[in-house]
């Protein structure tokens, strides 16, 4: 697949994104369990696939166990439970339709960072909805979101803000991303070099010049670029 037909396939994607920005949530309306589950996804996220992140995430919202107010329990006493509930294995959609059966990997580590988050936040009285509408920008939104979100850094803070409807102005800068900046402009990066926000954000206006030429927001053309890249790679188009 050539640089051509992938900037082709990024516009049309572009078209199909925007055709579903109606379905967008809205952070004003959600509930702070709400944002604990999309918390939740955006930690996964950076240790597993999506599909297997979400089923992660589903998992405990059936159990109950994505609640904003620890009542006094310990860090530990939540990450026993959340522990439990990933002992047991999922049912995860595979890419050619199907569903099978998998256990989560790092099971400790993604409890002990979501027990730590619920303590950090509603131990002290503050919401996710209060840390989103005290903040005065998307990029301020995000910085301290990973000051307080356990496992967040500037990508998952960034992927948080968008799957809530809180902006379309930042990128997530993951993997797929980073290919396609590689392969159609030449930039070779180090995912690794991006948990530094100053170096995120360098790397992130370099994108935004990108999608105005593509004329669409960064988020838009952001995400366009993850769905033809991930398609891509997988049928390995590329």
């Amino acid at each position: 697949m050539t640089v051509d037909i992938i900037n082709q396939t990024i516009r049309a994607m572009c078209l199909e994104v925007k055709a579903q920005a109606s379905a967008t949530q809205n952070w004003r309306l959600m509930g702070e369990e709400e944002f604990l589950y999309e918390t939740a996804i955006c930690i996964f996220g950076s240790q597993m696939v999506f599909e297997m992140a979400v089923a992660t995430a589903d998992r405990l919202r059936e159990r109950e166990l994505l609640q904003p107010e620890p009542h006094g329990r310990s860090v530990q006493a939540i990450e026993r439970k959340l522990v439990a509930a990933l002992s047991d294995p999922l049912l995860v959609p595979a890419c050619d339709g199907t569903q099978r059966w998998v256990r989560p990997r790092f099971k400790y580590r993604l409890a002990s960072l979501l027990a730590k988050t619920i303590v950090e936040i509603y131990g002290q009285s503050r919401t996710i909805h209060g840390i989103l509408f005290d903040a005065r920008t998307a990029r301020e939104a995000r910085e301290i979101l990973m000051q307080h979100v356990w496992g967040f850094g500037p990508k998952q803070a960034s992927l948080f803000l968008r799957r809530v409807g809180y902006c379309a102005d930042l990128a997530v800068l993951d993997v797929h991303v980073l290919d396609y900046l590689q392969l159609a402009h030449g930039l070779s990066l180090s995912p690794s070099k991006l948990g530094r926000l100053s170096h995120y954000e360098e790397i992130e206006d370099t994108f935004r010049e990108i999608a105005g030429e593509f004329g669409h927001s960064i988020g838009c053309v952001d995400l366009a670029t993850w769905l033809t890249m991930r398609v891509a790679k997988r049928e390995a188009f590329l």
